[in-house]
This record gives structure tokens, sequence and C-alpha cells, in this order.
């Protein structure tokens, strides 16, 4: 985990993170949900979509969480727990980070993790936070490529070990806690596929449409200029977002439209064009150029050295090791 690490400045206001290859590009949170399903017989949502090329499946099953006298309830992971992933993954980064028997994960406390949830604006009670942990932890993610050659069925977290109640009522900061990350995403950080991206700006962007386009931009558009574009479709981009496509194209522009607006005002993008394709008078699909800021371009750069570091510290580790 040494080199998924990023030291922070006391001095700077901004937080940074990693985004994942791939994990963090794929469909697998349900923002759009009603928070019980209680028809087993569809409980599996399916999607699919194409990445750098590649076509994927993917499947996404809920979990069974027990509430009170024994009532279950299926619930999906959702908005809440996207962001319980994004600030787990930041505690890691800043050195709470932890492999074991060659899995990555990361300990932490609850209250430490409800704090930086309140500081980054999303604050939950203890009781909200751990049923998040545990719906990571009892939802599976199916990801299978249309080559066969990548196939993954786990939980979000294989591996939770949490505080009791009981523990917590007279040891408010000593319960140490412990999740095991995704097998991709520990994939991603064995094998470097990993990009540093401004923690601060993606939670400060409310929509969840905006920030998925955020990290996206921020893990993909490597060279990101006035002069190199980001030019998605509208079509394959909401196809591989967790909010899919509504079956009205204007519902799908207005929501295009509004990400891209609230990315203008965090200062990631510019400006940007959209050019409708047409079948005869009907709108089918809509390209978009997207024109960066110039605080994004400086935010990518700052990336790319990082990234550029990282291999270097790799290849001295490995060189040291084979001395």
């Amino acid at each position: 985990m040494l080199l998924f690490k990023i030291l922070q400045s006391k001095f700077k206001k901004d937080e940074y993170s990693n985004t994942i290859e791939l994990y963090d590009a794929i469909p697998k949170y349900v923002w759009n949900q009603k928070k019980e399903n209680v028809n087993l017989s569809n409980a599996i949502i399916i999607r699919d979509c194409n990445l750098r090329g590649k076509r994927f499946l993917i499947k996404i099953k809920p979990a069974i969480i027990e509430k009170k006298k024994f009532n279950t309830e299926l619930i999906y992971p959702g908005q809440r727990e996207e962001i319980l992933e994004d600030v787990l993954r930041k505690l890691a980064v800043e050195g709470k980070g932890k492999i074991i028997d060659g899995k990555a994960g990361v300990i932490f406390t609850l209250y430490e993790l409800q704090k930086e949830l309140i500081k980054v604006g999303h604050g939950y009670n203890l009781n909200e936070i751990k049923e998040a942990i545990q719906v990571c932890q009892g939802s599976t993610l199916e990801c299978i490529s249309n080559d066969k050659k990548v196939f993954i069925s786990s939980s979000f977290f294989p591996v939770i070990s949490l505080t009791t109640k009981k523990f917590l009522t007279t040891n408010k900061n000593k319960g140490i806690c412990y999740i095991q990350f995704n097998p991709l995403v520990n994939h991603a950080i064995n094998n470097l596929s990993f990009r540093q991206y401004n923690y601060t700006t993606g939670m400060q962007i409310r929509s969840p449409l905006a920030r998925y386009m955020y990290k996206r931009m921020s893990h993909y558009w490597v060279q990101a200029h006035k002069l190199s574009p980001y030019t998605p479709s509208l079509i394959s981009f909401l196809n591989c977002s967790s909010r899919e496509l509504s079956l009205r194209i204007s519902e799908n522009i207005r929501a295009m439209k509004n990400a891209l607006d609230i990315l203008i005002k965090k200062k990631v993008i510019n400006s940007y064009k959209s050019n409708k394709k047409k079948y005869g008078r009907k709108i089918i699909d809509v390209k978009y150029v997207i024109i960066p800021h110039h605080n994004f371009v400086k935010q990518i750069m700052r990336s790319n050295k990082k990234k550029q570091q990282t291999i270097k510290k790799a290849l001295k580790i490995k060189f040291n090791m084979l001395s």
C-alpha cells in the first residue's frame, strides 16, 4: 500500500485520493432505487457497458439486511455506499491502508469514518454507517468482459470487521474496524492502475452523475488541454454510469446538461458544445466536445507527475528486491 499512499499538504485546502481503473468506471451502484425490493425473482440488476473498446456485462445482487424483529430488506449499494467507499479509500491513501494475506484493505474507527464523512458534507449516524458497510459486504458485484478475459464475482467488501455497539458506548475512539477492498481495487493497486485526483472537488459535487463524470475524466483524460478536448457521446456515457439511460432522449440530454453545467461551476471544465445526431427528425444521440478549465489541466499535470513518480518508485523497489 506504500505506492497507493498520498502525502497530503497541511498548507493546501485541497486533498487528494486515487481513482481506480475499471472499478470506478463500471455502473455498479443503484442511484435511483427503492430501498426495499421484495420481489426476489428479479432482484439481480443486469447492465452492460463499453469501456476502452471492451464490452462488459455487470450484475449487481442486493444485500439482505436484517432489521428490527428479524425482518429483512434487500438493499442495493447506492449513493450512500458510493460516498462511503470514496471516504474509506481516502483514509487508505492517508496511511490507513493495510495488506492482509495479500489483499488490500483499510483500518479505521467508526468515529474516524463518521468525522471524515461530516467534513465532506455527508453526515450519517453510526447506525447508517454500519448499515452501509454491511450493504457493501452483502451485495455481490459480477463483472464479465465480452472476451471472457475478465471475470470477477465478489462482494464490494469481501471481508469486514466492525466494532459492536456495546463496545462503542464506553470506548468511542478505540474500536478498530477493517474492510477489505473489492478484488478489482486490489488488482489495480498491485498493478499501479490508479491515478491521483482532487478528492475535495469530488466530494463538493453533489450530483452523482457530475461526480462520476469528474472522476472518469480525472482518470482517463490524461492529456487534458483546450486543443485535446474530451468527446463522450450521450448514449455510451450514460449507459456506463449508474444512472443508466432514461426511455426519453430529452431526459438523458437534460441530465447530461445539468452535470456539465455543474462541472463548469466547479471549474473542472471551461465550456462544451453538443452536436445532435439525428435519424430523420428524431435525435438518437449527442456528441459532446468538452474543453477543460485551466484548474483541471493543472490537476491532470500533477496526476501525471505523480504517476511517473509512482512507477519509478515501483521499479526501484523491484530492483532492490532483486539485488
